[in-house]
């Protein structure tokens, strides 16, 4: 009798506890599903304030922290979604989500690319994302925007010859994905390896050629190999496709003053003039202003 009262009580104890952990979770989603709720209706507040209740009201619910995270990242809290993501990471160990990894990254490159921050501090946060992108690649060995946000990053830290390796990696992946592409020409045209650049390129429009970034790289190849007309016509498809695009009609308006084709080069220059916001380097702007100064006297 004492044997089966005591093994009642016990039994009591594990449901009870069963069901306290159960209500935690579902008090949890509720509160994360309103918070997303709110998200919709663009109620940054309310959405934060539900999802912190979430993540409190459960701590070991990695959705309520993903989504916090993800939360904070569009707020522009970056150091806190670094943390929500890693609460989201450490919430959930026997079944790793390589998502949660990946965002991680992107967060972490983010903080080293925005505001002020020292050549160290920013190698640090690079380092970091990089970390957490071979993470997301463990879990996930076909996450190719991993491999290619890797290798943008090491490039950012001139290690071209492991961010050759991280772009390649991206293209066998996903050779539909246009930016390894892209972005491995253009690292060729600024190391000066303009006939490599213009081979990987010349491959990406082959697979994609509705991509203007794309043409545009492959008219800044034939530019550095000296060819002025292969250049125009690929800043004209790279035209076609943007029209507004200043760095092509830089392009386009240079390799037409090359062929000396004064006019069309001044339509195209002038316009780049027109289009050239603030985050075009002075250095271009001059070199557009002396081509046109130049094209008076000369073409």
């Amino acid at each position: 009798m004492r044997k089966t009262i005591l093994g009642a009580i016990l039994l009591s104890a594990l449901v009870t506890g069963c069901n306290l952990q159960s209500a935690a979770r579902v008090e949890s989603i509720h509160l994360m599903n309103e918070g997303i709720k709110q998200l919709a209706k663009n109620n940054m507040s309310g959405a934060e304030k539900a999802l912190q209740e979430a993540v409190q009201a459960d701590p070991t619910h990695a959705l309520a922290h993903y989504n916090l995270a993800k939360l904070y990242r569009k707020q522009g809290k970056l150091a806190d979604a670094e943390k929500a993501y890693e609460q989201a990471i450490a919430s959930n160990p026997s079944e790793p989500n390589w998502k949660h990894h990946y965002e991680k990254g992107l967060v972490q490159s983010q903080q080293g690319s925005e505001g002020e921050v020292s050549t160290a501090e920013k190698e640090s946060q690079y380092q970091k994302a990089i970390a957490s992108f071979q993470e997301a690649i463990k879990h996930n060995p076909n996450a190719y925007k991993a491999q290619y946000q890797m290798g943008v990053l090491l490039e950012k830290l001139d290690q071209p010859e492991q961010a050759d390796q991280a772009f390649r990696q991206c293209i066998e992946i996903n050779a539909k994905y246009s930016p390894c592409f892209v972005s491995l020409g253009n690292m060729y045209i600024d190391y000066g390896h303009s006939n490599v650049a213009m081979s990987v390129l010349d491959a990406g429009a082959q697979i994609n050629d509705t991509d203007a970034e794309m043409w545009n790289g492959l008219g800044r190849a034939y530019r550095g190999l000296n060819k002025p007309k292969e250049a125009v016509d690929a800043f004209k498809k790279a035209k076609a496709i943007d029209p507004d695009r200043p760095d092509v009609l830089f392009g386009l308006g240079m390799s037409y003053a090359d062929l000396r084709m004064r006019s069309e080069a001044e339509e195209a220059l002038n316009a780049f003039m027109q289009k050239a916001g603030s985050d075009v380097p002075e250095d271009t702007r001059e070199a557009a202003q002396k081509t046109l100064a130049r094209m008076q006297d000369v073409i």
